[in-house]
């Protein structure tokens, strides 16, 4: 007679080790409580040392960036909102555009932009050129003198009233020194206010780094103090 096999499983004895692991928590080193709250932190990775606030230009190096500054689309924005400006002055000039609401609006445009005192252009030109923003501003100078005399010499002085560029074409000598003097010190200073907002962001980052891994320490020391009070509980039973 074939023998018979009994199919059933039985249960597994998990007595012993259980007993194994309670004995192995309880005499576990304090230096051993190692888990996934104790992997090291990721390191931070080092900033790139700051530029200085304000500091002497590389004259011949900027001069030899301009092609790659100009390549920039961006760039040649502030030189179209000029030529816009020249191109709006004229035609009001020569009584192009209707009178009105259309006028006024042209009118107001040119005062913001064309005058190099209102310092709306160069600010822009700085602002989104790379590097050699101050040379950026100079050329912005240069091209803005240039249209404002064309302006001068071609209108007859009572249309020029009102426009802003009357005060400031009194004299054409005067005119591009103020306008390549303008040019450069405002276009340098939207340079260093980008600058400073960049920095600005950078610190904000690293110390929201900086908050996230104070705070993670914070929840690992927590993990360890509840680990020690479970290990109490357990030998106290």
């Amino acid at each position: 007679m074939p023998r018979s096999r009994n199919t059933r499983i039985r249960p597994k004895d998990t007595s012993r080790s259980e007993a194994r692991r309670r004995y192995r928590d309880e005499h576990r080193p304090e230096g051993d409580d190692v888990d996934e709250l104790d992997e090291p932190s990721p390191p931070v990775a080092e900033t790139a040392p700051s530029r200085p606030a304000f500091a002497m230009p590389d004259v011949r190096a900027d001069i030899a960036a301009l092609p790659q500054v100009f390549r920039k689309r961006l760039v040649w924005a502030p030189f179209g909102m000029l030529l816009l400006a020249f191109l709006l002055e004229l035609a009001r000039q020569n009584g192009a555009l209707p009178e009105g609401q259309v006028s006024d609006i042209a009118l107001l445009y040119v005062q913001l932009t064309l005058p190099p005192t209102s310092l709306f252009v160069f600010f822009i030109g700085g602002f989104v050129a790379e590097r050699a923003s101050y040379l950026v501003g100079a050329i912005l100078g240069v091209f803005d003198a240039a249209l404002i005399t064309i302006l001068v010499l071609m209108a007859p002085d009572d249309t020029l009233q009102g426009s802003g560029i009357t005060e400031v074409a009194e004299g054409l000598g005067p005119l591009w020194g103020i306008a390549i003097l303008v040019g450069i010190f405002s276009a340098a200073f939207a340079a260093w206010y980008k600058r400073f907002l960049r920095s600005s962001q950078e610190r904000a980052r690293i110390n929201r780094a900086a908050r996230e891994r104070e705070q993670a320490a914070k929840a690992k020391e927590q993990a360890r103090a509840d680990r020690q009070a479970a290990r109490e509980s357990r030998r106290s039973r």
